[in-house]
C-alpha cells in the first residue's frame, strides 16, 4: 500500500516537472552576445590605498534596439567577483564615470577584469550583449625612504 502510494507521488512529480519544463520560455530569448558597438567600460589603472576608498570607471551604452537598458558591472579577480554594480536608464546618462568601492582588507594589489553586460527590454523582450572586457591594475602605494 505504501509503494503504490510513493509511486503516485512520484508520478506526479516527475508530469509536474515536465509541464514546468514545456512552458519555460525558449532559453535563446536571454542569449547574450559580445557587441563591442553596444557599449564600453573601462578603468584606469590606480593605486589600492589603505582602508576602503572609492575608485571609478567610464561607461557608454549605445543598444541598437528600443526599450530601457541596464548595466550590469562587475569587477573579477582570478574567477572570483570581488565587486557588483548596477546602472539602469532614467537616473543613469547612458555615458559617464560610475564608482565602485574596494577595500584593502578585502582585495590585494594585482590585475583585475571589469565586465559588463547591457540588458534592453523592450516589452517582454530582453535583449543581451556582453561588453569587451577592460582589464586595470591595482598596486601597492609606493614607500617613503
Amino acid at each position: 500500500m505504501r509503494t503504490a502510494r510513493l509511486a503516485g507521488l512520484a508520478t506526479a512529480l516527475v508530469m509536474t516537472v515536465l509541464v514546468s519544463l514545456m512552458s519555460a520560455p525558449a532559453p535563446s530569448a536571454r542569449a547574450a552576445t559580445t557587441e563591442a558597438s553596444w557599449g564600453s567600460v573601462n578603468a584606469k589603472n590606480a593605486v589600492l590605498k589603505r582602508g576602503c576608498r572609492n575608485y571609478s570607471y567610464r561607461y557608454a551604452v549605445d543598444a541598437p534596439t528600443k526599450g530601457d537598458w541596464d548595466l550590469s558591472v562587475r569587477i573579477m579577480r582570478k574567477g572570483r567577483v570581488v565587486w557588483f554594480g548596477y546602472l539602469y536608464e532614467g537616473p543613469s546618462p547612458e555615458a559617464g564615470v560610475a564608482r565602485f568601492r574596494l577595500c584593502s582588507s578585502q582585495v590585494r594589489p594585482g590585475r583585475y577584469r571589469l565586465e559588463a553586460v547591457v540588458s534592453v527590454q523592450d516589452g517582454r523582450e530582453v535583449t543581451e550583449s556582453e561588453l569587451p572586457v577592460d582589464t586595470f591594475k591595482l598596486r601597492k602605494p609606493r614607500r617613503r625612504r
